[in-house]
């Protein structure tokens, strides 16, 4: 009788490991078809996310163009370095020996908050007049744009005639330029003064003097600081928007954390994210990968997409469920709502001829999985050429079958 309930018990386990086999290969069987059909280079790596067991792969270990996966490095970057509490500081300088009178300049500096709408700016002089009393400027409004390199206001290997974000110390959020052939040093902070005085302004202010860019007295006390919202939530909004400007603003501010008075650049953002690629993931800058931007529109970056499954099982390792509040997803507002019809949290990747989507999912049969899908090299002529349409039915599969 015992033999009996064993050899049952064992031709059970046989059977579900049998359908499991059947399951994974006709999965696998579907996606080559897809792969085979699609007229652009492919890499894919599907992983169960616990046990991290290879469900399919693809050209994993080749090199794409990530486009915007970019920023699950920066995210990964941010959170290791800066963590979920940073703020950025806007700092006010100023010498007031009367009462509502500013004797002298004002100096305003920057420290690269990606935050400040011109809605935002405002309330920062409306705050800055109601706390001081502010009714009259005797010299000028300077802007200290110093804390970054103002000759770095686009990144490094963005196209000229794309539609980029300005980068600075002092930036206004959602502010595009595309223009060929033109300087934009200095139009950011300009820009960020020119919103800023006139609010003040409006509060019935007077103002001797202009707007300029300068540096801050050393002789001067701090009077007014405006603190950020908290990085956990700019680093939501920057992946689940898939924003560009906050995502390099980002970057940037890599290389100034524990080096408070030395100018970020980009060489040395770069270096501060090689340092945690390095420590977190064991890849190495230059060998195994190449990033050198926060935001993905660089077309100098390379990486694999056993890379980016590696960056996101190592993010739910360390934080658990809870990185899936920094990933778009197909419930709510973002670059992946409603794109189908089961739950998925992802980062989209969008340049021309490279497309991506990498991310979580739980599948049908209640299996979490980690996943990245790139292409790269395609002409989308028709619908049926259509990336997304063919990351769609990869996610179609891994959910219906895994």
């Amino acid at each position: 009788m015992k033999l009996r309930c064993k050899i049952i018990i064992f031709l059970s386990f046989l059977l579900i490991f049998t359908s499991l086999l059947i399951c994974v290969a006709g999965a696998g069987t579907d996606i080559r078809e897809e792969i085979n059909q699609f007229p652009g280079f492919s890499g894919i790596l599907i992983k169960d996310l616990n046990t991290q067991e290879i469900l399919f792969s693809h050209n994993e270990d080749k090199l794409f163009t990530p486009a915007s996966l970019a920023k699950i490095f920066t995210l990964l970057s941010a959170l290791e370095i800066l963590g979920e509490e940073y703020v950025y500081q806007t700092s006010f300088y100023f010498s007031s020996t009367v009462p509502g009178e500013i004797n002298g300049d004002l100096y305003v500096v920057g420290s690269g908050d990606p935050t400040q709408s011109p809605e935002v700016i405002r309330k920062i002089a409306d705050d800055l007049v109601q706390k001081f009393g502010i009714r009259h400027i005797s010299g000028d409004i300077v802007l200290d744009n110093s804390k970054f390199l103002p000759e770095e206001f686009l990144g490094r290997g963005w196209m000229w005639d794309d539609k980029n974000p300005l980068i600075g110390a002092l930036t206004v959020m959602g502010y595009k330029v595309k223009e060929k052939q033109n300087s934009y040093l200095n139009t950011m902070p300009l820009l960020w003064g020119n919103i800023f005085s006139q609010e003040l302004s409006k509060k019935g202010v007077k103002i001797e003097g202009n707007i300029r860019i300068g540096k801050t007295k050393e002789n001067l006390r701090v009077k007014y600081i405006y603190y950020s919202d908290t990085m956990d939530k700019i680093l939501a909004y920057m992946m689940k928007k898939s924003d560009n400007q906050s995502a390099e603003n980002i970057f940037r501010t890599l290389a100034s954390e524990g080096n408070p008075d030395e100018v970020s650049t980009i060489a040395r953002a770069i270096a501060s994210l090689e340092e945690v690629i390095d420590t977190s993931l064991g890849l190495k800058w230059g060998k195994d990968y190449i990033l050198v931007d926060g935001c993905g529109l660089s077309e100098y970056n390379l990486t694999t997409p056993a890379h980016l499954v590696k960056a996101i099982t190592y993010l739910y390792q360390k934080y658990d469920f809870k990185i899936l509040d920094y990933f778009a997803s197909t419930k709510e507002k973002g670059t992946l709502k409603e794109r189908r019809p089961f739950q998925v949290w992802g980062k989209t990747g969008t340049l021309s001829s490279t497309s991506a989507l990498a991310g979580i999912l739980q599948t049908k049969n209640k299996r979490w999985i980690v996943f990245c899908l790139m292409e790269n090299n395609f002409i989308f002529i028709e619908e049926e050429n259509d990336p997304k349409i063919f990351e769609n039915r990869i996610i179609e599969y891994i959910y219906e079958n895994l």
